[in-house]
């Protein structure tokens, strides 16, 4: 855990879907690989891949643990066919360098030692994925049914 704030690490609950979905799209969007995309078609078809997400992966939000509807971040992960798979892990830009990014990595217990990969590429996804052993796979984002085969609901 975190020494420098008190984290509360919590499943993610139909009352933090409007913080997710904000945050994934905005931060995304400013990706370089985003940004040829017209916003009318992002924000419509990237809505629909985070929702499709969001119903079959496990997403662990991080709170302030004295007051936990103060918002740091989430992530949003699980396993693809037994490989790790990081789809998004989304800091406030105010609690960056605090090592909730770690924490939440953390809750998912995954061994660098093995691969895992990522799905959204991120200039911070990116300096993650040689710490942690990850390879950029966006295609399981695009289409997780094909991967997964468990119903997963709020």
């Amino acid at each position: 855990m975190n020494n420098e704030l008190p984290i509360l690490l919590r499943p993610a609950n139909k009352d933090d879907i409007g913080f997710i979905f904000n945050s994934w799209l905005k931060s995304y969007k400013s990706s370089k690989f985003t940004e040829q995309i017209p916003n009318e078609i992002y924000y419509a078809e990237h809505h629909k891949i985070i929702e499709n997400l969001l119903q079959q992966y496990n997403v662990i939000i991080a709170a302030n643990q004295e007051d936990p509807n103060q918002l740091y971040g989430f992530i949003c992960a699980g396993l693809t066919d037994g490989i790790f798979t990081l789809h998004y892990l989304y800091v406030k830009h105010t609690f960056r360098r605090m090592g909730i990014a770690n924490s939440l990595l953390n809750a998912f217990e995954h061994n660098s030692d093995y691969a895992a990969i990522y799905t959204h590429k991120t200039r911070s996804a990116t300096s993650l994925a040689e710490k942690y052993n990850f390879i950029y796979h966006p295609y399981v984002a695009l289409n997780p049914d094909a991967y997964n085969k468990k119903d997963k609901k709020w």
